[in-house]
């Protein structure tokens, strides 16, 4: 509510309670005038006499209630009455009430104000402190005695234990990143030796050792298309990326994605179709961290779509994202999946056996860190889909 109504109430408010006392006011004196005159009447009556009945009323003190009952008997004949001058004496007892009790409210409107201005100073002063907090900037917090002492205290102490935890936090996650890359670099070693060899060992294959050689081959790719996704989350987990951002146009994106997909597609007869919508269609973002965050969406697409099947990939923009939606032909997820689908190294029921899990938790990092979102859902038609939003800045 603001000042203007909150003093048009107040004025109301204290004009209704002057008026009440005005009339209030008003019925007390002329209450007061019928009993005057009803005990000087009483006093005439006993002495007959105008003067000395002026003269000795207050002689009969003692005698005032009965006095009082001759006197009103004697003015009710005459026509009067308690109440009769109430109209008379209204004017003024309720244009002094109004006054004094306006001048009441006036005093009592000030105070009020004056503290509420206090009170939402005091909440301006603390929200921009959990602003600045929430920001990383650095912030100090006025302290002083008053009703929101004992709310600073704990915003304080608040404050300071997550600044505390999100260090410790983020110092440990750092340490994590650090581990996971150092573990990666130091397998790239092995497998590059374990790679020579097989292709050394790959004129020496007889039928009795061609299909261990094939597992053994594809063994060795699995591990290193692991350790390259190892490095690129410990990478990504550092901020060690510098994303070079220009304009992608989205068509260009999906046809480059598919185009790497399109021999595993093609032999098991799954078709890719595109719908285009009206207009340009374009992000910002960089070009080959983008299509490989969106080619580890099409594999699992790929993965959980039957032999035959169809994904179809829509997209379209507005003046605050450009939202690309991938729906696979499988039968959709599981409830008790969704939680988990972007989870490292989490893998849903009908994943590939050489699926690590940890594409979908790395297209996560590389959209968010771009200004994207990326969620999972059932759609309409029963199958597996996301949603990807790609915010302009």
């Amino acid at each position: 509510m603001n000042t203007g109504r909150k003093a048009a109430r107040h004025f109301v408010f204290w004009l209704l309670l002057g008026l009440a006392a005005g009339v209030f006011l008003a019925a007390v004196l002329s209450c007061h005038e019928y009993q005057t005159m009803a005990d000087i009447t009483g006093a005439v009556l006993r002495s007959d006499s105008l003067a000395e009945g002026l003269k000795n009323s207050y002689a009969f003190q003692s005698f005032s209630l009965e006095m009082n009952t001759e006197g009103s008997k004697y003015l009710a004949a005459y026509g009067y009455r308690p109440m009769r001058n109430w109209g008379a004496y209204l004017p003024f007892t309720a244009g002094i009430s109004v006054l004094l009790f306006q001048l009441a409210g006036l005093c009592t409107f000030r105070v009020r104000y004056r503290e509420d201005l206090q009170t939402k100073k005091r909440i301006r002063e603390l929200t921009e402190y959990l602003r600045a907090v929430n920001s990383g900037e650095g912030a100090m917090l006025r302290r002083r005695e008053d009703d929101f002492s004992h709310l600073e205290d704990e915003m304080y102490k608040t404050v300071t234990e997550l600044q505390s935890a999100k260090e410790a936090a983020v110092k440990n996650h750092e340490v994590l990143a650090e581990r996971i890359a150092d573990i990666a670099h130091q397998l790239k070693t092995p497998l590059t030796s374990m790679s020579l060899m097989t292709e050394l060992l790959e004129e020496y294959q007889t039928i009795e050792t061609e299909e261990y050689y094939s597992r053994l081959s594809n063994q060795i790719e699995r591990l290193k298309n692991l350790v390259t996704g190892l490095l690129a989350l410990a990478k990504l987990d550092s901020h060690g990326v510098v994303f070079h951002v220009e304009r992608v146009e989205v068509p260009e994106l999906l046809e480059a994605v598919s185009e790497l997909l399109r021999e595993i597609m093609t032999e098991r007869g799954i078709s890719f179709v595109a719908e285009e919508s009206k207009g340009e269609c374009f992000i910002y973002g960089d070009r080959q961290w983008t299509e490989e965050a969106v080619l580890n969406i099409l594999k699992n697409c790929v993965e959980h779509t039957p032999d035959g099947g169809r994904i179809v990939a829509s997209y379209s923009q507005n003046p605050i994202y450009t939202e690309l939606q991938i729906e696979d032909g499988g039968s959709g997820f599981h409830a008790k999946e969704l939680p988990h689908i972007f989870e490292r190294f989490y893998r849903g029921e009908g994943a590939a056996k050489d699926n690590a899990g940890i594409g979908l938790a790395l297209a996560k990092a590389v959209l968010e860190q771009q200004n994207g979102q990326i969620c999972a859902e059932n759609t309409a038609d029963g199958h597996a889909g996301f949603r990807i939003k790609w915010y302009f800045s």
